[in-house]
């Protein structure tokens, strides 16, 4: 009973994460609230779930606050560009579809795989944002080259992160379980990913949880 309650017991390691990440997702939730500061919100979340996966966590809302604030500018700015992108791309099908338009197939396959490209990029954006200090051009060219180079884990992180949205039209109970870790739940196991992917570009010496990097990591 005694190694039960030890704090290093992997249940009591289990419990712990877990608690920390329902924190961290009702953070992150009512932060989105507002819709204009999602992409600060989704900055916060990684750069929490990145220290999380390096076992450096310290305070949940402390640390979140702390990259919503350092980073609310530039996370605004790629969150309000990848919306505006988002909505052309709408918009642009929308016509096609309701106006009669004949377009050829090729063309509704550029459409659809130049947005998919778009995604894979937003989706690289905000981790990159939390983890290096670049400029936004940078930072998403970064971000388009990495979602490339790393195929393979852009796919899966991506199913990852769709998981919940994708469970919860099939079981309406599943939208409880999003309330409580569906964005930090996910954000949380990719942190292992990104933590992965970002080794390579990273210096080889740490000497604070903010790195200066050079001007182009790829």
């Amino acid at each position: 009973m005694k190694s039960f309650f030890n704090p290093d017991n992997w249940l009591m390691i289990f419990l712990g994460n877990l608690t920390d990440i329902m924190l961290l997702n009702a953070v992150c939730l009512l932060c989105c609230l507002p819709i204009i500061t999602i992409g600060p919100s989704i900055t916060a979340l990684h750069y929490v779930t990145l220290k999380m996966s390096k076992g450096e966590e310290g305070y949940i809302v402390k640390d979140f606050f702390k990259s919503f604030k350092e980073n609310f500018r530039q996370s605004t700015i790629i969150w309000l560009i990848f919306l505006l992108v988002s909505a052309f791309f709408y918009l642009d099908l929308r016509i096609i579809e309701d106006g009669g338009m004949e377009v050829p197939y090729a063309v509704s396959v550029v459409i659809y795989v130049t947005y998919l490209f778009c995604c894979s990029t937003a989706m690289y954006a905000f981790p990159l944002t939390a983890r290096f200090t670049n400029k936004i051009k940078q930072t998403l060219r970064n971000a388009f080259l990495m979602s490339i180079l790393h195929v393979v884990k852009t796919v899966i992180m991506a199913a990852i992160y769709l998981l919940p949205i994708i469970l919860i039209p099939l079981n309406y109970n599943f939208l409880a379980i999003f309330i409580m870790i569906g964005l930090a739940g996910p954000a949380y196991i990719n942190g292992y990913f990104w933590k992965g992917i970002f080794k390579k570009y990273e210096p080889e010496e740490e000497i604070t949880d903010t790195w200066e990097e050079p001007e182009e990591i790829i």
